[in-house]
């Protein structure tokens, strides 16, 4: 590139530039080049170069500053000066802007900004030797650091070899007329300018640290293939010279960068301001829930997406007072299938509340059905009752089978309702915690005096697994008797498995129950004490005797007892031969003092069967009878004589 350019023919005393990135070295090499007519062999010509390191090329305001350091050589002078570093100064702006800029032509100015932009830019202007060469300096400096370092041009050139050239150069001037051969810009052709020509020509020609250079450098620094992008930063930049972005000017901007910087990367400093502007920003303000609605519902949005995913910060923020809005975006969003969009319901799905979920999206189907995939603890809504049983079937089922979290939040919701697909559903798969939360719901409502958060259809399903209940410890973990009550009855009072537990459990949860216990409900339940105390009597069993014996024995005595429960109880008492059997109650007595004598039950809760002294006597009676049971009754103690 130091030779003398190819089929070229200039003055003597003139002189033309080239410029050319060395990327291997991280340097640019800006050269002058004289012809060297003293030579003896034909077309030789000087060429002085100057070696720049890629990161000194950002610090001059104006790069024609350079060209004073680029001399003809001369034999007289030497050469040895060449090989010495070149030491700049640091100069001011002021000082840059104080020397005598040249005054650039318009008309040229157009007609090489076009030809080095526009959309079908040839690289080639047709001007005479030197003509152009301040503008040319003047469109290097305008332009941003990176793609000054790509920047190649050449201001001479013979059109015979244009071509050649074009290849070499982003820029190159031809010495000769138009030829029609290559696509030269011709002076004499008419054309309108365009608003991005008219912003560049117009900071060319009034030199400086103008807004327009300043959103070169900051939005141009990341942009790759910056020369064919220089147009759309400059229509950007002209776009965007407002105070706020309108709606409708949001949009066409948008638009525009995700059609120009498609790829991700490609402005990503520009888009990232955009969204959420730095304090460096040079944009306007925008409004970021605009910014997702664009991006939902664009499709040139979408492929490749264009925007950083930054604008999901935004939505918490925004959450509070647009919260419609932005679940009507959430919508649009759920009814595709984008990376960008699935990333945006995540979000969302961590953002909306439980408590208003349901109610908020009734009339948003595929939202609600995408959201609950995402987060199944949104259905811990006060409106899960408001759903279809087959949609809230539909939803149980995604609930992770390993997440006992949100099926432990959300039961207390569920067991309200007779669905009894749910329940069945739920009870399936999660029958231990669902069966814990139903017991100890209803627990709790016999404390509080209140029967309407367990539906019978899970009260039902909970019945059917016996053997949980009985090995779960729920019956000890009873704090009302009452609550003992509705254990025994769902467990079906005389079962056999239920006997053959024993009384232990139930001896435990009458220790720690408050006895609330009222009505037939009571009668009932004392009964069944009764008969599982007398089929397995063993130490520990006597609070069953304790609470049920003095009651039911009185039931009997006035026939208050009905028939089923007296035929149940029955099957445990002893026969005492014809003569006596027809006395129920003293089978029940005898029954109940051979429990105590025979398994050695402790004498202190003899005493305590009954407040009843005539009753009690009876008791003696029996047991002086009983063989042992007057041993028996002297480890009471003289107390148990003394009382009566």
């Amino acid at each position: 590139m130091s030779d003398l350019a190819p089929g070229l023919s200039i003055p003597n005393q003139a002189s033309y530039w080239t410029g050319t990135p060395l990327p291997g070295t991280k340097t640019y090499a800006l050269m002058r080049t004289w012809l060297a007519p003293e030579m003896p062999r034909p077309g030789c010509v000087w060429t002085h170069v100057l070696i720049i390191e890629f990161a000194d090329i950002a610090r001059f305001p104006d790069l024609s500053i350079l060209t004073r350091y680029l001399e003809r050589p001369a034999f007289e002078k030497g050469f040895e000066s060449y090989s010495v570093p070149i030491n700049i100064a640091s100069l001011s702006v002021d000082y840059y802007l104080s020397q005598n800029y040249s005054i650039l032509d318009k008309k040229d100015a157009y007609h090489t900004i076009r030809a080095l932009y526009s959309d079908h830019a040839s690289g080639v202007i047709n001007a005479s030797l030197g003509s152009m060469d301040s503008l040319i300096f003047a469109i290097w400096s305008q332009q941003w650091p990176r793609l000054r370092r790509s920047f190649s041009f050449r201001t001479a050139a013979s059109s015979i070899n244009t071509f050649s050239a074009i290849r070499k150069f982003d820029l190159i001037v031809t010495q000769n007329s138009y030829d029609q051969i290559y696509e030269v810009d011709n002076y004499e052709s008419p054309f309108k300018e365009a608003a991005w020509e008219d912003c560049s020509v117009n900071d060319l020609i009034h030199p400086g640290i103008t807004d327009f250079r300043r959103f070169l450098w900051r939005y141009g620094s990341d942009i790759q293939n910056g020369r064919n992008h220089f147009r759309d930063l400059a229509n950007i930049y002209i776009s965007t010279r407002e105070e706020k972005l309108s709606r409708e000017s949001l949009y066409q901007l948008l638009a525009n960068i995700s059609k120009t910087l498609s790829s991700p990367n490609d402005g990503k400093v520009l888009k990232e301001d955009l969204i959420a502007p730095s304090k460096y920003s040079l944009l306007p303000k925008t409004d970021p829930i605009e910014i997702l609605d664009f991006i939902i519902t664009n499709s040139i949005a979408k492929k490749p997406p264009a925007f950083s995913y930054k604008i999901l910060e935004s939505i918490q923020e925004n959450w509070p007072t647009r919260s419609d809005q932005i679940l009507s975006i959430a919508e649009q969003a759920a009814q595709q299938d984008t990376d960008f969009g699935f990333d945006f319901l995540s979000k969302l799905a961590t953002i909306v509340e439980p408590s208003t979920f349901l109610a908020t999206t009734t009339t948003r189907p595929h939202l609600r059905n995408k959201l609950l995939r995402l987060n199944p603890m949104l259905l811990d809504s006060p409106d899960l009752a408001t759903l279809l049983q087959t949609e809230l079937f539909n939803y149980i089922k995604y609930i992770p089978t390993n997440n006992n979290t949100v099926i432990k939040s959300i039961l207390p919701r569920l067991i309200v309702l007779d669905n009894f697909n749910v329940a069945k559903e739920i009870i399936r798969l999660y029958p231990n915690l669902t069966i814990s939360t139903v017991l100890e719901t209803v627990d709790q409502d016999f404390i509080r005096e209140r029967s309407d958060t367990v539906s019978e259809v899970w009260i039902n399903l909970v019945a059917t697994y016996s053997d949980v209940i009985l090995q779960g410890g729920f019956i000890e973990r009873a704090r009302t008797t009452s609550n003992l009550s509705f254990l025994a009855a769902i467990l079906g009072y005389g079962l056999q498995q239920v006997l053959d537990m024993g009384p232990i459990p139930w001896a435990k949860g009458l220790k720690n129950a408050k006895d609330i216990l009222r009505g037939a409900d009571r009668q009932s339940f004392l009964a069944f004490l009764l008969e599982i105390a007398l089929y397995k009597p063993i130490t520990g069993c006597e609070p069953l005797f304790e609470i049920a014996f003095e009651e039911i024995h009185t039931d009997l005595l006035y026939s208050k007892l009905n028939y089923q429960k007296t035929a149940s109880l029955l099957n445990h008492l002893p026969n005492l031969g014809w003569l006596k059997n027809w006395d129920t109650c003293l089978r029940l007595r005898t029954a109940v003092v051979e429990a105590y004598i025979k398994n050695n039950l402790n004498p202190k809760s003899f005493q305590q069967l009954t407040a009843n002294n005539e009753l009690y006597m009876e008791l003696i009676e029996i047991a002086e009878g009983t063989k042992g049971g007057h041993r028996y009754l002297n480890k009471g103690g003289p107390s148990v004589f003394k009382e009566v």
